[in-house]
């Protein structure tokens, strides 16, 4: 089961779930109750090979190296373009113009939603794409990698590399390198150039950045008994959660919680 959370575009008054079963071939976007609201055919996707763009859908297949955008309520894609290789985890700008996917060869793609028209092919990793992010309001993206690395793009970089062959490649306006092995997932809280990014890895370890700071280390780990598969973060920047590969799911405070003994004692002692 692929799942992603649907854009509110599809339907704004409620909280939607867009999940897929690549065995069987379909997609669907279910309400708050389980009730299928729409489907979406001929839909394979990868691990984070799906995401929603407004009101279209994209997928990127598992085994071939197709994506499929759907669009105007059709079951059936309203067009599909092929990257020069397969694709991992794609990604969609919040403003529905551009799509990102990262490839098992380590490459980035960025495509035109619209049009399906292919803007720019980079190397961004030694190894294949694992997860992919936007932060600042799109104006920066995250990569991360199976060389354990993770990148921050400038947006603005990437769309005037695209608008002329002549060009240099993009160059990374952040490079971490902390973890040790293939960084799994990432997670972003959003608050301008000072939003946090969280980062899960197979070493076991949960780590947090600054967008805002140009030093190569993180300000914040959290270590775990086992290799982690899956980030998030609290929007108000309250705690971190990672999920590992035995099933568990870990909750790391960001800021000072005072133990609930020593509340109840201070309240105690105000009233006496």
């Amino acid at each position: 089961l692929r799942a992603h959370l649907a854009s509110p575009v599809l339907r704004p008054t409620a909280a939607m779930l867009l999940a897929a079963a690549p065995e069987q071939g379909v997609a669907h976007l279910l309400d708050e109750q389980g009730q299928v609201v729409r489907s979406f055919k001929d839909c394979r996707p990868g691990p984070r090979g799906l995401c929603t763009a407004r009101a279209a859908v994209v997928s990127a297949e598992a085994s071939r190296s197709f994506t499929h955008v759907w669009a105007g309520g059709k079951e059936q894609p309203q067009y599909r373009c092929q990257a020069p290789e397969r694709l991992g985890p794609i990604l969609a700008t919040s403003d529905a113009a551009h799509v990102v996917g990262g490839a098992v060869s380590g490459k980035l793609y960025l495509w035109q939603l619209s049009t399906g028209r292919l803007l720019l092919a980079w190397n961004g990793h030694f190894r294949g794409v694992t997860a992919l992010a936007t932060v600042a309001a799109d104006g920066y993206l995250v990569t991360a990698g199976e060389d354990a690395i993770l990148h921050v793009w400038s947006f603005a970089s990437l769309l005037s590399a695209a608008a002329s062959d002549a060009a240099p490649p993009p160059r990374a306006l952040r490079t971490w390198t902390a973890h040790t092995l293939s960084v799994t997932d990432v997670a972003v809280a959003e608050c301008g150039p000072h939003s946090l990014i969280a980062s899960a890895s197979l070493d076991q370890s949960l780590r947090v950045w600054r967008l805002a700071d140009g030093v190569r280390r993180c300000f914040h780990r959290v270590e775990a008994s086992a290799p982690l598969t899956a980030a998030a973060i609290d929007p108000a920047h309250r705690a971190l959660y990672a999920g590992t590969s035995e099933g568990r799911l870990l909750r790391s405070p960001l800021l000072h919680e005072p133990a609930a003994g020593a509340a109840a004692g201070g309240g105690g002692g105000g009233g006496g």
